[in-house]
This record gives structure tokens, C-alpha cells and sequence, in this order.
């Protein structure tokens, strides 16, 4: 033991004298410069530490149609699957989410979710506001009118039937901030799917989605129409927007037709997708996702 301590109290005064040392060879010119640099290096450490670790916060409410707070909404980020719910003023902290363009979603059983595409630039953003409509009941005839009076074979008509608040929509924004891979991601935290392995000619394995609603199916249409052939190896981002109707009662009268399966007697649920394609064949430069 007394072998060791002094072992130690030897490397001890080495160290002190190669300090010294070190410290004596800086000529008194240079020392006002080398604190500066040290200082600075030590600043810039410092502010580094926090940057690395901070993550975003997000901020905002939820309400209803006519404005009332909605307390105990999920609100999700289904890009990095952080989830949390309002308070009773409706309001809501999302944290620790990633940098850059991601997807909120807000839901509550009796309303239709609600998604908002937005762009994580700094640890803190602009608050978001979310307002829920209450579920539409299939026999609400005006709304169902206002829904058939969309163009079905248009674009302007996809924003038409958005505003109408019947299914469930994803324009070019909501799909950019996705940078969905798999052909399901396009539909992450939608209800009434569920994800089903695939096999694809481009990829190999994919996952689509299945329908858990009605009769458990599930049909598409394109551009407001059938599948053609040029449409057969088209990718998530080559779709510019999609439209989904979990029930057949709140299928456009325009798409019923398609959300018929030959040969069945049970119609489906519908899902139309609107393509990079359907805007070139137009001459028209598609909506930027």
C-alpha cells in the first residue's frame, strides 16, 4: 500500500511539472490570443451541447366547428409516432419531434380526423390550430347534396368534396410531408385501414391497405375513374392526392359505380387517387407536394 501512494504522489508531481512546463513555453506575446481562442472554443462547445440535443416543440388547440375547446383529442405526429391529448382548453404540447416536414394528425371518436402538414425549421414554431366537424351521418341529405355537386372528374372537384367533410382527404402537402416509401405509408393513421404485405414488381415487398369497415373490402379509383394501363407501375410519389370513403353510403354518386367489384353483390369502400399524370396529360405542372 505505501508502495502505491507513493507511486501515485510521483505520477501526480509529473503531471504538475509537465503542465508548468507546457505552460511556460506559451511566449507572454501569444498568451492574450490563446485565451481568446480557448474562450471562444469553450462558447462554441457550450451552445453546441443544447443544439444537438434540443428536438422541436410544437404548440396549438383543438375545437369544434363553432370554436369550442375540445379536450382529450389525440394529436399525433405520424412521422415520428410521438402522440399526446388536449386539456380542457383544448389546448396541447407536442415534443421532442424531428427536424424538418412532418404530418400532425388530430381525431376524436365522433369527429373526422384532421391532418396538417408542417415544417419543423427551429426548436419552437407558430402555433397550429385544428377544428373538428362532427361525423356526418349518411342520412344527412343537404350535406350529401352539397357533396354530389363536386366535379368528379376534375381537380377543383377534390377540394369541392374536402370542404364538404365527407371521407377522408390528403392533398399534396399532407403526402409530401409523409415521404411515403411503402404504398400503405400514403395512408398512416387513417381509420378504418389496415396495413397487408404485398408483393410489388418494382420493389418486391410492399405493404398495401385493407379496408376494416363495411364489407371489408376495398376498391379504387383514378382520376375519378377506372385503372387504365398506364397507370399500372405508378408509386407513392407519383400521387399527388387521395380520397378515402370507408362506408359506401359516403361515396360520391359519381364514383358508386366504382366501388363495385365485378361479379359481387356487396359494394366496398373507396379509395380515388389523383396522379403526377392526370396534370401532365393537361399540360398543367402539378401541385408541388
Amino acid at each position: 500500500m505505501q508502495r502505491l501512494r507513493s507511486f501515485l504522489t510521483q505520477c501526480a508531481r509529473r503531471s504538475a511539472v509537465r503542465t508548468v512546463r507546457t505552460a511556460r513555453a506559451i511566449p507572454r506575446a501569444a498568451a492574450p490570443a490563446v485565451a481568446v481562442a480557448v474562450a471562444v472554443a469553450a462558447l462554441l462547445a457550450l451552445g453546441a451541447a443544447p443544439a444537438r440535443a434540443q428536438a422541436g416543440v410544437l404548440r396549438g388547440t383543438v375545437t369544434d366547428s363553432a370554436g369550442r375547446p375540445l379536450a382529450g383529442v389525440q394529436v399525433i405526429s405520424i412521422n415520428s409516432k410521438r402522440e399526446t391529448r388536449t386539456d380542457r382548453e383544448g389546448r396541447f404540447t407536442l415534443a421532442k419531434l424531428p427536424f424538418g416536414q412532418q404530418l400532425i394528425m388530430a381525431r376524436f371518436p365522433g369527429y373526422q380526423p384532421a391532418d396538417r402538414a408542417v415544417n419543423m425549421l427551429d426548436s419552437t414554431m407558430a402555433e397550429v390550430s385544428f377544428r373538428l366537424r362532427r361525423v356526418v351521418q349518411a342520412l344527412d341529405t343537404l350535406r350529401i347534396v352539397s357533396h354530389d355537386g363536386c366535379a368528379a372528374y376534375d381537380w377543383a372537384g377534390f377540394d369541392c368534396r374536402r370542404r364538404a367533410g365527407i371521407g377522408q382527404f390528403r392533398g399534396p402537402e399532407e403526402l409530401g410531408a409523409l415521404r411515403s416509401y411503402y404504398w400503405a405509408d400514403m395512408f398512416e393513421g387513417m381509420p378504418g385501414l389496415r396495413r397487408e404485405a404485398i408483393r410489388d414488381p418494382i420493389i418486391g415487398q410492399d405493404w398495401d391497405v385493407a379496408s376494416t369497415t363495411g364489407w371489408r373490402c376495398l376498391m379504387a379509383g383514378w382520376n375519378g375513374r377506372e385503372k387504365t394501363s398506364d397507370l399500372e407501375n405508378v408509386r407513392p410519389d407519383q400521387i399527388v392526392a387521395i380520397e378515402h370513403y370507408d362506408t359506401y353510403e359516403k361515396v360520391p354518386a359519381a364514383y358508386k359505380r366504382l366501388a363495385w367489384p365485378n361479379g359481387q353483390d356487396k359494394p366496398c369502400a373507396l379509395v380515388i387517387y389523383w396522379t403526377r399524370g392526370y396534370f401532365e396529360k393537361l399540360g398543367q405542372q402539378p401541385p408541388r407536394r
